[in-house]
């Protein structure tokens, strides 16, 4: 039995994604910072990855996909800020960038 292209592309995808989650699981068990590193470095490349492969499959028109609805996307960050304000402030929370608060690109 032969795989097309579409079907390999797919397949790598999946395993990539799954890469990812287990060595980020790794890091997240591990008991050595050294050893958790390796496997959070290896999870971001397997990561980077398979948005590599994605990006191939969504520019050939394998991989379809739909802008998101820009009210929908502001009633979902409304969302995660009014589950955020429940802790108050603290230095564990979300950035700023995350709760939607930057302004403007800071530049090192």
């Amino acid at each position: 039995m032969e795989m097309d292209e579409r079907a390999i592309l797919r397949d790598c995808l999946d395993t990539l994604k799954h890469a990812s989650m287990c060595y980020l699981q790794a890091g997240l068990e591990a008991d050595s910072d050294d050893l958790r590193k390796t496997f959070v470095r290896l999870a971001v490349d397997k990561s980077e990855e398979q948005n590599a492969v994605f990006n191939l499959m969504h520019q050939a028109g394998i991989y379809k996909t739909q802008p998101a609805d820009p009210a929908q996307v502001e009633a979902l960050r409304q969302e995660c800020g009014q589950f955020l304000d429940r802790f108050g402030p603290g230095p564990s929370l979300a950035t700023e960038r995350e709760r939607g608060l930057e302004t403007a690109h800071r530049t090192p």
